[in-house]
């Protein structure tokens, strides 16, 4: 076996396992978060269209929230009237923009992404 083959079979699935550690953790500590990291470990080490990215990042980011949302819970942390106020808006929205994903070209998908990540940054800083 030559040497990129040996790389490129053991460096995937170790890039893999950091980028979803440090999602998972990002997740946690910040309660979202997360699914950013997904999308970008999957556009680097993957050949799937972003819609598929997007959507494996949300299968990947919801596993991650279950798991939190159960730390946060025996920690008495939740605030459970919060969550029926958002709740249903939230649901309803997840659907929407599913169906959306489905029916914008991707080129839009990203730029929308990333205006987004872009405003969360500036916003965040000032």
């Amino acid at each position: 076996m030559n040497l990129k083959k040996l790389k490129v079979r053991y460096l995937g699935p170790i890039l893999f396992f950091l980028f979803s550690f440090v999602a998972g953790g990002i997740n946690g500590f910040l309660g979202t978060g997360g699914g950013i990291i997904f999308i970008f470990m999957l556009s680097m080490l993957t050949k799937n269209d972003s819609k598929d990215n997007y959507a494996t990042s949300l299968s990947a980011t919801f596993i991650i929230s279950l798991f939190g949302l159960i730390t946060y819970t025996s920690r008495s942390m939740v605030d459970y009237a919060m969550i029926g106020q958002v709740a249903l808006p939230a649901v309803l929205g997840g659907v929407l923009g599913a169906i959306l994903v489905d029916r914008l070209q991707t080129k839009y998908l990203n730029m929308i992404f990333a205006a987004l990540i872009i405003y969360s940054g500036f916003k965040l800083i000032f």
